[in-house]
């Protein structure tokens, strides 16, 4: 059944940024603002999840914590990531002899790439999968957590991150369910799409619809509260997962799973995990996977209706996206420099236009 909306009274959280295996500085230098986060840029990742390491840090009236803890890594290797899972399970330790041990929680922020097979995080000397992740909180939970259960958080802005929601998702219901419980998933993009992010924003296009926050009730105006050059204006369509997909034009469309509910959501439009009459899992990765990719068509034919097909660079692949970014820097270095500059005189405009 759904765990309902009640969070771990102690909770660990590692946030992790990376740079992406492609560089971004050509591109940005050269007005290409928006990219894949193939070519994600450090200090865009990093003010991502700056966002998101100080977002967690405020305390609300849903998150009555305990005790928490907190890691900040930058461009870590894999064994900082995983001593850092490490330091988790020994903190977690500390207080399972607390009378009301609930089991405890682990929240993990990344921004980066995520690799075309499965989503796994690319690191500066490899990557970690979400089988890897599974099976490391599996053994933390083991050690940790009885009579409770680990309850699992995270906010993904990185490439085919989608790929981490649905197996933590089908991996927590049918196969360590009495060990792991999925809370708050959250993921940029479907499994089979890319995270973008532009140097107009500062940051990667997820995250910054994630801090949008509209001025008033139904208002058009919102604000932007990433601190990436202080609070910023923007527009209440642009806020939350479907604002994610309309900016993108429909080519980065974001999953979340909310506080252990019985829904799925793919920019808001949700695909059932819980039977309503029977209370049982409904959810099976492979199904839940075509529904969410029908949903995605539909919103991305809608979008692109609205706003047009190219919006941002899309890829059916990591290496059509890697010969996507060739094809332009070739472009750019064509044009003699920037992206917008056309190095037309104003007789070939003319001439062009037959006057």
């Amino acid at each position: 059944m759904g765990v309902g909306n009640q969070h771990r009274r102690w909770e660990f959280f590692i946030s992790v940024s990376a740079s992406g295996p492609e560089s971004s500085k050509y591109y940005e230098e050269n007005g290409e603002l928006t990219r894949s986060r193939m070519a994600a840029d450090l200090e865009y990742t990093t003010a991502d999840v700056d966002f998101l390491y100080d977002h967690f840090l405020e305390p609300e009236s849903d998150r009555p914590r305990i005790a928490e803890q907190h890691r900040r890594l930058v461009n870590p290797t894999r064994a900082e990531l995983l001593a850092a899972f490490d330091e988790a399970e020994k903190w977690l330790a500390s207080h399972r002899d607390h009378d009301d041990w609930d089991g405890g929680g682990i929240h993990l922020n990344y921004a980066g790439h995520g690799s075309e097979d499965g989503g796994a995080f690319v690191l500066e000397d490899g990557v970690f999968s979400v089988d890897e992740y599974l099976d490391r909180v599996h053994a933390m939970a083991l050690n940790v957590s009885a009579p409770g259960r680990l309850r699992l958080a995270f906010v993904l802005d990185s490439c085919h991150s989608g790929h981490w929601v649905l197996r933590v998702l089908e991996d927590c219901l049918y196969e360590r369910g009495e060990e792991l419980v999925a809370f708050n998933l959250f993921a940029s993009c479907m499994p089979d799409e890319y995270s973008y992010e532009d140097s107009s924003l500062g940051q990667g296009v997820f995250t910054y619809t994630f801090s949008v926050r509209p001025d008033a009730h139904h208002s058009i105006g919102a604000t932007s509260l990433a601190k990436v050059e202080g609070k910023r204006p923007s527009l209440s369509i642009a806020r939350n997962e479907a604002g994610c997909s309309l900016l993108t034009g429909g080519w980065q469309n974001p999953l979340a799973y909310w506080n252990g509910g019985r829904w799925l959501q793919v920019s808001h439009r949700g695909i059932q995990v819980f039977d309503r009459e029977t209370d049982e899992p409904c959810f099976r990765e492979a199904d839940v996977q075509e529904a969410a990719f029908q949903l995605r068509d539909n919103l991305r034919e809608l979008t692109q209706v609205l706003l047009g097909e190219h919006v941002v660079m899309h890829a059916e692949s990591d290496d059509e996206m890697r010969q996507k970014l060739a094809t332009r820097k070739a472009e750019i270095e064509e044009l003699g420099g920037n992206a917008f500059r056309m190095n037309l005189s104003t007789e070939d405009v003319l001439d062009a236009l037959g006057l």
